[in-house]
């Protein structure tokens, strides 16, 4: 099975008008809880030399569902990520696949 469509997550206009913060920041372009981190250990583990700020990294994941909360008007699901495959797509060359 090849990978699923690329969807954005991005927050739409009248979603990041009803963000709230108990201080006065820049409203987010996206969620908050989407952001991952690998620290050195982890960039060594992947192969991954140390990125660019701004650059794009390909990445597939497996995760493994840790939590599920439903309270009748939504779901919530926590996802452990625990393999992840990744390549630094601002430093492929052209006919690098």
């Amino acid at each position: 099975m090849g990978w699923s469509k690329m969807v954005s997550l991005e927050l739409d206009d009248e979603d990041k008008l009803d963000f709230t913060s108990p201080l006065p920041v820049d409203r987010p372009d996206f969620p908050y809880g989407l952001r991952i981190c690998f620290c050195q250990q982890e960039l060594d583990k992947l192969g991954l030399p140390k990125p660019d700020y701004g650059d794009y990294i390909d990445m597939r994941a497996f995760g493994r569902v840790t939590s599920i909360s439903d309270d009748g008007t939504g779901c919530r699901v926590e996802i452990q990520l625990e393999q992840i495959a990744v390549e630094n797509e601002s430093t492929e060359t052209p006919g690098d696949n």
